[in-house]
């Protein structure tokens, strides 16, 4: 019997931002509910670094973020031992001019936990962002050099064949 592979998104700051600007709750209630039974089955995973982030900027979010408080990830030793080799190799990862949280490395990192737990839980990490490959040690760029999927919040809707 062959395993059935499963897509976990990692959804990054950028794209929980994108969500609520560009589907509003009241207009898109669909999505939000889609979105919701992702993160009940745990197939949508916030890591607690965004949610750090989060909880800098909008307060919207953070007030959403806050009734999913038990099923946001936490970082594990080994979480940050691969955080710590991300930026030996892609130090621009951890941008300098921004203060407080950096969520970026940690995505990654938990992409790459997730993939070695693999062979208990069948799961495709994917990570979600909406930043732009073009440039260099964005987050599509890294997630690339060390094969994760990543897409954008469209891309994520097309891959669960939502349709609203």
């Amino acid at each position: 019997m062959q395993n059935e592979y499963k897509r976990v998104y990692l959804m990054d700051s950028s794209s929980l931002i994108e969500l609520k600007n560009r589907y509003p709750r009241d207009i898109f209630p669909g999505v939000w509910e889609k979105m919701e039974s992702l993160l009940a089955q745990r197939r949508l995973i916030i890591i607690e670094e965004v949610k750090k982030e989060i909880q800098q900027g909008d307060d919207e979010l953070n007030k959403w973020l806050k009734k999913f408080n038990l099923l946001i990830r936490k970082p594990t030793p080994e979480t940050f031992a691969l955080v710590r080799e991300i930026l030996k190799r892609y130090p621009e990862l951890a941008k300098e001019e921004k203060r407080g949280p950096n969520a970026d490395p940690f995505l990654i990192s938990e992409a790459l936990v997730i993939k070695k737990e693999e062979s208990l839980f069948p799961s495709l990490p994917v990570v979600v962002t909406e930043e732009s490959p073009r440039r260099r040690g964005s987050i599509p760029n890294v997630c690339q050099e060390y094969q994760i999927a990543c897409t954008n919040l469209l891309g994520l809707f097309k891959m669960e064949g939502w349709k609203f």
